[in-house]
């Protein structure tokens, strides 16, 4: 038996087919599936992070993991113990006092684009996210400290 040879052009126009039916079918699926909406992911916003004239990003007190533009501190601020890994950073700080740290990230953290997700002005607690990173800061009578990781 002899082979069929199918024209060039033929081929071509099959194939070509076959990609424009693959490419719409493609369109019409839909949105790829994701991660589930979370109300603690804050949605992006349209306006870049700001840092409060009185506080300084994360990285001008020698940070360069985590959200070192984003995350500010009071320009006040004694880092006293540093822990800078991809994925734990943390800082001990002995001034401002606790109540003027909590003050301020309550103020700051929206502006560097990040969502308070708990407070306790009791304790001086509360928990954020922003940036991929969900963070904390808690105090006591001396220090407080705050700690950020990936989320």
């Amino acid at each position: 038996m002899g082979r069929v040879r199918v024209p060039r052009t033929r081929w071509l126009a099959a194939a070509l087919a076959v990609v424009v039916w693959a490419a719409l079918m493609g369109c019409s699926a839909g949105p790829l599936p994701g991660p589930p909406n979370s109300s603690l992911t804050p949605p992006p916003s349209p306006v870049a992070p700001t840092v409060p004239t009185d506080g300084l990003p994360l990285a001008a007190f020698g940070f360069s993991n985590g959200p070192v533009r984003e995350f500010s501190l009071p320009r006040a601020t004694v880092v006293t113990v540093v822990v800078d890994q991809p994925n734990n950073v943390s800082a001990v700080m002995s001034r401002p006092s606790a109540a003027e740290l909590y003050a301020y990230l309550l103020r700051a953290l929206p502006a560097g684009g990040f969502v308070v997700t708990d407070q306790d002005r009791a304790t001086a607690t509360l928990t954020f996210v922003g940036h991929g990173w969900a963070g904390s800061f808690t105090a006591d009578a001396g220090s407080s400290a705050v700690l950020l990781r990936p989320a």
